[in-house]
Formats: structure tokens, C-alpha cells, sequence
């Protein structure tokens, strides 16, 4: 780690039941585009000029369907690059989430922490009434801070005692 780095941390949609649900229509759709490849080569004849078309895509895919695709395979690159990454310097945390969002808390602000295991409060960025704000990629455990101004904040790890630490020697 770097000076001055007290804790590192870095989480990926890793869920296989995630990634399950969302590879399953794109498994379906590719099923479907090789049936119909495999159908219209069966029964395909060139036309007059010799050259080979590819006209019968527009006849077996629609519009819809390829938007649906492009859509599907938005959200498996979107997800493959997102994560959670959190880091604990002599001052401050620093939490990047996605591949847009930052945030940072100055530790002289923290007045409460501690490791809580909580039920699923689902993935990204969420606002609870119980924890404040949610940083959560995975897992159900995390900790979770109270800030001087009352703002909470509950940031999910899978190495809550040595994020909990780095925490307690800044404070």
C-alpha cells in the first residue's frame, strides 16, 4: 500500500446468481440467431449477381430484438467494470462506486462506527432510513458511521474488522 494508506479495499459483481440472470437472455438470443443461421442456410440460394447476402437478417431479427441485444450487452460491460473501491488514508475515506461516483468523508467527522451485519438493502447506492446512505456491491456486512452533522453512512465490505481498524487508528 501506499504511505499514508491505512486500508484498501476493492469489490466486483462477482454474484453467480447475478450474472446468471443477466447472461440468460443473451445465451437465448444468441440460441435464437444461430437457429435462424442455421435455418436459412439450409434452404439459402444465392441470388442472380453470385454474391452471398445477408439480406435475411432483416427478416429474422427485428429492430427490437437487436436493441434488446446491444442493451444486454450494455449492462454485462457496465457491470464488469463497476466496483466498489474504497480506501482509508490518514485523513479521509475515499469511496469510488460504479465508474462515476466518489465520494469522501473526512475522519475527523466520524463520531460513531461499527461492524453491522445487515439484511439485503440491494446493490449500488441506496438512501435507508436505519443506515443513510449504502455503498454495496456484495455481501451482507459492512460498516456503518455516524458523521458530527447526523449524515450516516454504511459502506459494504468483506473485510469489515480491518476496515473497522483502520478506522479506530485515525480516530
Amino acid at each position: 500500500m501506499k504511505a499514508g494508506v491505512q486500508f484498501k479495499e476493492t469489490q466486483k459483481f462477482t454474484q453467480w446468481w447475478l450474472w446468471l440472470i443477466i447472461l440468460a437472455p443473451i445465451i437465448l438470443f444468441a440460441f435464437i440467431i444461430i437457429s435462424s443461421i442455421l435455418y436459412v442456410s439450409g434452404g439459402y440460394t444465392p441470388g442472380d449477381s453470385g454474391n452471398a447476402s445477408v439480406s435475411w437478417i432483416s427478416g429474422r431479427v427485428s429492430i427490437i430484438q437487436f436493441i434488446c441485444f446491444l442493451i444486454y450487452v450494455g449492462t454485462i460491460l457496465f457491470l464488469a467494470l463497476s466496483k466498489l473501491k474504497v480506501v482509508v488514508s490518514n485523513n479521509e475515506i475515499k469511496i469510488g462506486h460504479l465508474l462515476f461516483f466518489n465520494k469522501v468523508i473526512d475522519l475527523s467527522e466520524i463520531v460513531e462506527q461499527e461492524i453491522v451485519n445487515y439484511d439485503f438493502v440491494g446493490y449500488g447506492i441506496r438512501k435507508t432510513k436505519k443506515y443513510g446512505t449504502v455503498y454495496n456491491v456484495k455481501g451482507k456486512e459492512g460498516v456503518a458511521m455516524t458523521l458530527t452533522n447526523g449524515e450516516k453512512y454504511l459502506i459494504g465490505s468483506q473485510k469489515s474488522e480491518q476496515f473497522l481498524k483502520s478506522l479506530s487508528k485515525n480516530n
